[in-house]
Protein backbone atom coordinates (compact mmCIF):
# COMPACT_ATOMS: atom_id res chain seq x y z
CA UNK A 1 0.00 0.00 0.00
CA UNK A 2 0.62 3.61 -0.67
CA UNK A 3 1.23 5.53 2.79
CA UNK A 4 0.63 8.79 3.57
CA UNK A 5 3.69 10.31 5.63
CA UNK A 6 4.08 13.37 7.55
CA UNK A 7 7.26 15.54 6.94
CA UNK A 8 8.10 17.31 10.31
CA UNK A 9 11.51 19.33 9.44
CA UNK A 10 10.83 22.14 12.90
CA UNK A 11 12.26 24.98 10.56
CA UNK A 12 15.30 25.15 10.74
CA UNK A 13 17.28 28.32 10.11
CA UNK A 14 20.23 28.28 8.75
CA UNK A 15 22.26 29.43 11.55
CA UNK A 16 21.71 26.33 13.17
CA UNK A 17 24.31 25.35 11.33
CA UNK A 18 24.45 21.30 10.57
CA UNK A 19 20.80 20.59 11.90
CA UNK A 20 19.42 23.19 9.36
CA UNK A 21 22.11 21.37 6.37
CA UNK A 22 20.83 17.77 6.93
CA UNK A 23 16.72 19.14 7.26
CA UNK A 24 17.40 21.57 4.14
CA UNK A 25 18.91 18.36 2.41
CA UNK A 26 16.50 16.02 3.47
CA UNK A 27 13.97 18.28 2.39
CA UNK A 28 14.86 19.02 -0.96
CA UNK A 29 15.53 15.48 -1.72
CA UNK A 30 12.24 13.97 -0.85
CA UNK A 31 11.04 16.74 -3.30
CA UNK A 32 12.81 15.98 -6.35
CA UNK A 33 13.09 11.86 -6.03
CA UNK A 34 10.45 9.56 -7.42
CA UNK A 35 9.04 7.96 -3.93
CA UNK A 36 6.34 4.71 -3.20
CA UNK A 37 5.12 6.64 -0.42
CA UNK A 38 3.75 10.01 -0.47
CA UNK A 39 5.09 12.88 1.66
CA UNK A 40 3.80 16.30 2.58
CA UNK A 41 5.38 18.49 4.68
CA UNK A 42 3.41 19.10 7.91
CA UNK A 43 5.38 22.39 8.95
CA UNK A 44 3.45 24.37 5.80
CA UNK A 45 0.09 22.82 6.83
CA UNK A 46 0.86 23.73 10.04
CA UNK A 47 1.23 27.36 9.12
CA UNK A 48 -1.92 27.21 6.78
CA UNK A 49 -4.02 25.65 9.39
CA UNK A 50 -3.20 28.07 11.74
CA UNK A 51 -3.73 30.95 9.55
CA UNK A 52 -6.63 30.02 8.23
CA UNK A 53 -7.83 29.40 12.33
CA UNK A 54 -7.04 33.17 12.86
CA UNK A 55 -8.79 34.34 9.70
CA UNK A 56 -11.70 32.30 10.33
CA UNK A 57 -14.40 33.70 12.38
CA UNK A 58 -16.81 31.28 12.22
CA UNK A 59 -18.55 30.04 14.80
CA UNK A 60 -17.84 25.89 13.92
CA UNK A 61 -13.68 27.49 15.02
CA UNK A 62 -15.14 29.26 18.16
CA UNK A 63 -14.04 26.34 20.40
CA UNK A 64 -10.75 26.12 18.60
CA UNK A 65 -9.73 29.66 19.20
CA UNK A 66 -10.62 29.17 22.41
CA UNK A 67 -8.85 26.58 23.59
CA UNK A 68 -5.99 27.84 21.81
CA UNK A 69 -6.42 31.53 23.62
CA UNK A 70 -6.59 29.72 27.09
CA UNK A 71 -3.38 27.43 26.25
CA UNK A 72 -1.68 30.61 25.66
CA UNK A 73 -2.91 32.81 28.86
CA UNK A 74 -1.99 29.72 30.97
CA UNK A 75 1.70 29.60 29.54
CA UNK A 76 2.08 32.84 30.18
CA UNK A 77 0.64 32.72 33.28
CA UNK A 78 3.13 30.28 34.17
CA UNK A 79 6.00 31.80 33.44
CA UNK A 80 5.34 34.71 35.11
CA UNK A 81 4.73 33.04 38.38
CA UNK A 82 6.91 30.37 38.19
CA UNK A 83 10.18 30.62 40.14
CA UNK A 84 12.96 32.06 38.41
CA UNK A 85 15.25 28.87 38.48
CA UNK A 86 12.24 27.15 37.17
CA UNK A 87 10.94 29.73 33.93
CA UNK A 88 12.60 27.77 31.06
CA UNK A 89 11.26 24.16 32.29
CA UNK A 90 7.80 25.94 30.85
CA UNK A 91 6.67 24.84 27.74
CA UNK A 92 8.41 27.13 24.95
CA UNK A 93 7.63 28.73 22.06
CA UNK A 94 6.00 25.82 19.43
CA UNK A 95 4.16 24.60 22.43
CA UNK A 96 2.89 28.02 23.48
CA UNK A 97 1.73 28.36 20.19
CA UNK A 98 -0.60 25.61 20.22
CA UNK A 99 2.34 23.07 18.43
CA UNK A 100 1.19 19.79 19.15
CA UNK A 101 -2.56 20.69 18.96
CA UNK A 102 -1.97 21.97 15.69
CA UNK A 103 0.35 18.66 14.34
CA UNK A 104 -1.96 16.62 15.53
CA UNK A 105 -4.93 18.27 13.78
CA UNK A 106 -3.06 17.98 10.69
CA UNK A 107 -2.05 14.00 11.33
CA UNK A 108 -6.00 13.45 11.57
CA UNK A 109 -7.09 15.91 8.95
CA UNK A 110 -4.62 14.51 6.03
CA UNK A 111 -5.14 11.02 7.58
CA UNK A 112 -1.56 10.31 7.27
CA UNK A 113 -0.24 6.92 8.48
CA UNK A 114 2.99 8.00 9.24
CA UNK A 115 4.82 11.16 10.86
CA UNK A 116 8.65 11.68 9.96
CA UNK A 117 10.25 13.71 12.25
CA UNK A 118 13.59 14.82 10.49
CA UNK A 119 14.65 16.83 13.22
CA UNK A 120 15.30 16.33 16.85
CA UNK A 121 12.82 18.34 17.65
CA UNK A 122 9.86 15.92 17.70
CA UNK A 123 6.79 15.51 19.89
CA UNK A 124 4.67 12.33 20.56
CA UNK A 125 1.33 12.34 18.24
CA UNK A 126 -1.16 10.16 18.62
CA UNK A 127 -0.48 7.62 15.76
CA UNK A 128 2.72 6.10 14.47
CA UNK A 129 6.22 8.45 14.06
CA UNK A 130 9.65 8.08 13.39
CA UNK A 131 11.76 10.04 15.13
CA UNK A 132 15.63 10.88 14.16
CA UNK A 133 17.94 11.55 16.73
CA UNK A 134 22.16 12.85 16.11
CA UNK A 135 22.80 12.78 19.50
CA UNK A 136 22.24 11.52 23.01
CA UNK A 137 25.22 13.82 24.39
CA UNK A 138 23.77 14.77 27.59
CA UNK A 139 23.90 11.17 28.62
CA UNK A 140 27.18 10.39 27.22
CA UNK A 141 28.91 14.17 28.71
CA UNK A 142 26.63 15.77 31.03
CA UNK A 143 29.64 17.94 32.04
CA UNK A 144 29.21 20.45 29.32
CA UNK A 145 27.03 23.14 30.15
CA UNK A 146 24.89 23.63 26.80
CA UNK A 147 23.76 20.33 27.53
CA UNK A 148 23.37 20.65 31.55
CA UNK A 149 23.16 23.78 32.93
CA UNK A 150 22.28 26.35 29.85
CA UNK A 151 20.43 26.37 26.44
CA UNK A 152 17.72 23.08 26.69
CA UNK A 153 18.95 21.65 29.74
CA UNK A 154 19.85 17.85 31.21
CA UNK A 155 16.12 17.75 32.76
CA UNK A 156 14.57 18.88 29.56
CA UNK A 157 16.43 16.78 27.49
CA UNK A 158 15.98 13.62 29.54
CA UNK A 159 12.23 14.66 29.64
CA UNK A 160 11.87 14.64 25.80
CA UNK A 161 13.19 11.87 24.93
CA UNK A 162 11.58 9.54 27.69
CA UNK A 163 8.82 10.85 26.48
CA UNK A 164 9.66 10.40 22.68
CA UNK A 165 12.02 7.45 21.84
CA UNK A 166 10.30 4.57 23.59
CA UNK A 167 6.73 5.72 22.15
CA UNK A 168 7.92 6.09 18.79
CA UNK A 169 7.36 3.15 16.03
CA UNK A 170 10.64 3.51 14.82
CA UNK A 171 13.79 5.22 15.57
CA UNK A 172 16.68 6.67 12.68
CA UNK A 173 20.54 6.62 13.67
CA UNK A 174 23.01 7.13 12.03
CA UNK A 175 25.83 5.14 13.73
CA UNK A 176 25.61 1.36 15.34
CA UNK A 177 27.05 3.69 18.09
CA UNK A 178 24.18 6.00 18.03
CA UNK A 179 21.94 2.88 18.11
CA UNK A 180 23.81 1.04 21.01
CA UNK A 181 22.90 4.41 22.74
CA UNK A 182 19.48 4.85 22.22
CA UNK A 183 18.59 1.14 23.17
CA UNK A 184 20.79 1.31 26.67
CA UNK A 185 19.73 4.95 27.83
CA UNK A 186 16.08 4.37 27.34
CA UNK A 187 15.31 0.78 26.82
CA UNK A 188 13.89 1.13 22.82
CA UNK A 189 13.36 -2.42 21.77
CA UNK A 190 16.38 -2.68 19.31
CA UNK A 191 14.38 -4.25 16.02
CA UNK A 192 12.71 -0.54 16.19
CA UNK A 193 16.41 1.15 16.03
CA UNK A 194 17.61 1.75 12.44
CA UNK A 195 20.69 2.76 11.13
CA UNK A 196 20.61 5.18 8.40
CA UNK A 197 24.10 6.97 7.85
CA UNK A 198 24.06 10.73 7.68
CA UNK A 199 23.93 11.52 3.66
CA UNK A 200 26.20 14.11 2.15
CA UNK A 201 24.53 17.43 1.82
CA UNK A 202 22.69 17.57 -1.34
CA UNK A 203 24.24 19.35 -4.28
CA UNK A 204 22.09 22.53 -4.40
CA UNK A 205 23.97 23.13 -1.00
CA UNK A 206 27.45 22.50 -2.92
CA UNK A 207 26.73 25.45 -5.64
CA UNK A 208 29.59 28.42 -5.14
CA UNK A 209 29.90 31.36 -6.45
CA UNK A 210 32.38 33.33 -4.43
CA UNK A 211 35.88 33.80 -6.04
CA UNK A 212 38.47 32.70 -3.14
CA UNK A 213 40.23 35.85 -4.10
CA UNK A 214 37.32 38.31 -3.24
CA UNK A 215 36.72 36.36 -0.37
CA UNK A 216 40.25 36.31 1.05
CA UNK A 217 40.39 40.38 0.43
CA UNK A 218 36.52 40.56 2.26
CA UNK A 219 37.97 38.56 5.30
CA UNK A 220 41.61 39.51 5.38
CA UNK A 221 42.58 35.96 5.24
CA UNK A 222 46.70 35.78 4.32
CA UNK A 223 47.89 32.27 3.18
CA UNK A 224 47.22 28.82 3.36
CA UNK A 225 44.39 27.69 6.08
CA UNK A 226 43.07 25.12 8.07
CA UNK A 227 39.07 25.63 7.89
CA UNK A 228 36.37 25.04 11.04
CA UNK A 229 33.19 26.33 10.84
CA UNK A 230 31.15 25.27 14.14
CA UNK A 231 29.19 27.08 16.11
CA UNK A 232 30.74 28.55 19.42
CA UNK A 233 30.03 25.84 21.83
CA UNK A 234 32.41 25.01 24.74
CA UNK A 235 31.84 21.02 23.24
CA UNK A 236 33.25 22.11 19.52
CA UNK A 237 37.04 22.19 21.19
CA UNK A 238 38.20 25.68 19.66
CA UNK A 239 40.05 26.08 22.69
CA UNK A 240 42.18 22.76 22.16
CA UNK A 241 42.67 23.30 18.64
CA UNK A 242 44.02 26.86 19.78
CA UNK A 243 46.68 25.15 21.80
CA UNK A 244 47.78 22.51 19.08
CA UNK A 245 48.49 26.05 16.84
CA UNK A 246 50.32 27.53 19.88
CA UNK A 247 52.51 24.05 19.93
CA UNK A 248 53.26 24.22 16.59
CA UNK A 249 54.48 27.49 16.63
CA UNK A 250 56.60 26.98 19.58
CA UNK A 251 57.82 23.55 18.98
CA UNK A 252 57.65 23.31 15.46
CA UNK A 253 58.38 27.34 13.93
CA UNK A 254 55.01 26.44 12.07
CA UNK A 255 52.53 29.20 11.86
CA UNK A 256 49.55 27.54 10.78
CA UNK A 257 46.40 29.84 9.78
CA UNK A 258 43.08 29.07 10.67
CA UNK A 259 39.63 30.47 9.76
CA UNK A 260 36.52 29.84 11.98
CA UNK A 261 32.97 30.60 10.81
CA UNK A 262 29.51 29.98 12.82
CA UNK A 263 27.18 31.70 15.18
CA UNK A 264 27.97 32.55 18.62
CA UNK A 265 26.49 30.25 21.28
CA UNK A 266 27.84 31.92 24.40
CA UNK A 267 31.63 30.74 24.14
CA UNK A 268 32.92 33.28 21.14
CA UNK A 269 34.54 35.82 23.51
CA UNK A 270 36.24 33.55 25.24
CA UNK A 271 37.15 31.85 22.68
CA UNK A 272 38.94 34.93 21.38
CA UNK A 273 40.22 36.05 24.56
CA UNK A 274 42.50 33.01 24.29
CA UNK A 275 43.11 33.85 20.79
CA UNK A 276 44.93 37.60 21.42
CA UNK A 277 46.00 35.74 25.12
CA UNK A 278 48.33 33.48 23.00
CA UNK A 279 49.02 35.29 20.90
CA UNK A 280 47.59 33.75 18.03
CA UNK A 281 45.77 37.16 16.19
CA UNK A 282 47.17 37.06 13.18
CA UNK A 283 46.77 33.00 12.75
CA UNK A 284 43.12 33.12 13.47
CA UNK A 285 40.55 34.71 11.23
CA UNK A 286 36.65 34.83 12.91
CA UNK A 287 34.71 35.34 10.09
CA UNK A 288 31.31 34.99 11.97
CA UNK A 289 28.38 33.68 10.17
CA UNK A 290 29.06 33.22 6.65
CA UNK A 291 26.57 32.30 3.89
CA UNK A 292 26.22 28.69 2.19
CA UNK A 293 28.24 30.05 -0.84
CA UNK A 294 31.50 31.44 1.06
CA UNK A 295 31.28 28.44 3.57
CA UNK A 296 31.47 26.32 0.12
CA UNK A 297 34.57 28.32 -1.17
CA UNK A 298 36.39 27.86 1.95
CA UNK A 299 35.92 24.03 2.05
CA UNK A 300 37.07 23.71 -0.97
CA UNK A 301 40.48 26.24 -0.76
CA UNK A 302 41.40 25.03 2.77
CA UNK A 303 44.93 22.92 3.44
CA UNK A 304 42.16 20.35 5.45
CA UNK A 305 38.71 20.72 7.86
CA UNK A 306 40.17 20.36 11.12
CA UNK A 307 37.01 19.03 13.34
CA UNK A 308 37.77 18.82 17.29
CA UNK A 309 34.47 18.67 18.52
CA UNK A 310 33.87 16.44 21.83
CA UNK A 311 29.95 15.58 20.37
CA UNK A 312 29.42 12.79 18.39
CA UNK A 313 28.78 10.15 16.77
CA UNK A 314 27.08 11.81 13.75
CA UNK A 315 28.57 15.23 12.18
CA UNK A 316 28.46 16.90 9.36
CA UNK A 317 30.78 19.20 8.08
CA UNK A 318 33.21 16.30 7.22
CA UNK A 319 30.49 15.04 5.40
CA UNK A 320 30.83 18.27 3.89
CA UNK A 321 34.39 18.17 2.89
CA UNK A 322 34.42 14.66 1.78
CA UNK A 323 31.89 16.03 -0.97
CA UNK A 324 34.01 19.12 -1.37
CA UNK A 325 37.55 18.18 -2.34
CA UNK A 326 38.48 18.98 1.55
CA UNK A 327 40.90 16.41 3.40
CA UNK A 328 39.83 15.89 6.94
CA UNK A 329 41.13 15.90 10.46
CA UNK A 330 39.05 14.79 13.00
CA UNK A 331 38.20 13.80 16.77
CA UNK A 332 38.15 10.18 17.73
CA UNK A 333 35.50 10.20 19.29
CA UNK A 334 32.73 6.92 20.12
CA UNK A 335 31.52 6.53 16.56
CA UNK A 336 33.73 8.31 14.18
CA UNK A 337 35.46 5.52 12.73
CA UNK A 338 32.33 4.43 11.71
CA UNK A 339 30.77 7.68 10.14
CA UNK A 340 34.13 8.92 8.43
CA UNK A 341 35.37 5.11 6.80
CA UNK A 342 38.63 5.83 6.92
CA UNK A 343 38.41 9.34 4.94
CA UNK A 344 39.67 11.46 8.40
CA UNK A 345 42.88 11.02 9.91
CA UNK A 346 41.83 11.23 14.00
CA UNK A 347 43.12 12.73 17.11
CA UNK A 348 42.16 12.61 20.43
CA UNK A 349 40.19 15.87 21.21
CA UNK A 350 41.31 16.71 24.72
CA UNK A 351 45.35 16.18 23.42
CA UNK A 352 46.49 19.43 22.19
CA UNK A 353 49.64 17.53 21.04
CA UNK A 354 47.94 15.11 19.29
CA UNK A 355 45.70 17.60 17.19
CA UNK A 356 49.30 19.25 16.36
CA UNK A 357 50.56 15.89 15.48
CA UNK A 358 47.99 15.45 12.97
CA UNK A 359 47.76 19.13 11.48
CA UNK A 360 51.48 19.01 11.45
CA UNK A 361 51.40 15.65 9.12
CA UNK A 362 48.43 16.81 7.10
CA UNK A 363 49.78 20.54 6.22
CA UNK A 364 53.49 19.38 5.39
CA UNK A 365 52.46 16.37 3.27
CA UNK A 366 50.81 16.68 -0.31
CA UNK A 367 50.32 13.07 -0.64
CA UNK A 368 48.32 12.40 2.48
CA UNK A 369 45.69 15.34 1.75
CA UNK A 370 45.41 13.50 -1.28
CA UNK A 371 44.54 10.18 -0.27
CA UNK A 372 42.05 11.56 2.19
CA UNK A 373 40.75 13.60 -0.07
CA UNK A 374 40.44 10.11 -2.33
CA UNK A 375 38.69 7.91 0.34
CA UNK A 376 36.50 10.83 1.02
CA UNK A 377 35.21 11.12 -2.03
CA UNK A 378 34.11 7.85 -2.43
CA UNK A 379 31.92 8.14 0.62
CA UNK A 380 30.22 11.04 -0.69
CA UNK A 381 29.55 9.11 -3.78
CA UNK A 382 28.05 6.70 -1.78
CA UNK A 383 26.05 8.43 0.85
CA UNK A 384 23.41 10.45 -1.05
CA UNK A 385 20.43 11.92 0.29
CA UNK A 386 18.88 9.54 -2.49
CA UNK A 387 20.18 6.74 -0.86
CA UNK A 388 19.05 7.98 2.68
CA UNK A 389 15.52 8.76 1.25
CA UNK A 390 15.35 4.88 -0.42
CA UNK A 391 16.30 3.47 2.93
CA UNK A 392 13.58 5.19 4.87
CA UNK A 393 11.45 3.76 2.55
CA UNK A 394 12.33 0.08 3.12
CA UNK A 395 11.70 0.86 7.08
CA UNK A 396 8.05 1.91 5.73
CA UNK A 397 7.91 -0.83 3.22
CA UNK A 398 8.01 -3.36 6.66
CA UNK A 399 5.37 -1.49 8.45
CA UNK A 400 3.30 -1.46 5.15
CA UNK A 401 2.01 -4.94 6.05
CA UNK A 402 1.34 -3.56 9.79
CA UNK A 403 -0.46 -0.75 9.18
CA UNK A 404 -2.85 -2.48 6.55
CA UNK A 405 -4.55 -4.22 9.53
CA UNK A 406 -6.64 -1.25 10.50
CA UNK A 407 -9.02 1.32 8.84
CA UNK A 408 -8.65 5.16 8.11
CA UNK A 409 -11.57 5.38 10.89
CA UNK A 410 -10.54 3.04 13.54
CA UNK A 411 -11.58 3.96 16.86
CA UNK A 412 -11.36 2.05 19.83
CA UNK A 413 -14.47 0.59 21.61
Amino acid sequence: MTLRVGVVSGRQLPTEGGGWTFVAGISGALKRVQTRNDYLFVDDMIEREDAAVEKNWDSRNLPRRILRRAFREGIGMARKIAPQGLRRLVVKTKDADGYPELLQAVVEQQKLDMVWFITQASVPVRGPFIVTVWDLEHREQPCFPEVSVTGWRWMERERHYKAVLPRASFVITGTQAGKEQVVRYYGVNPKNVKVIQFPIPEKDLQLTSVDILALREKYQIKGDFLFYPAQFWPHKNHINLLLALDILRKRNGLRVNLVLTGSDKGNRRYVLEKVSEWGLSDQVFDLGFVSREELNTLYGNALALVFPSFFGPDNLPPLEAFSLACPVIASRITGAEEQLSGGALLFDPADPVDIADKVLAVTADAALRSRLTGEGAKIALLRTPERYIAQVEEILDGFAAIRRCWGLEYRHI
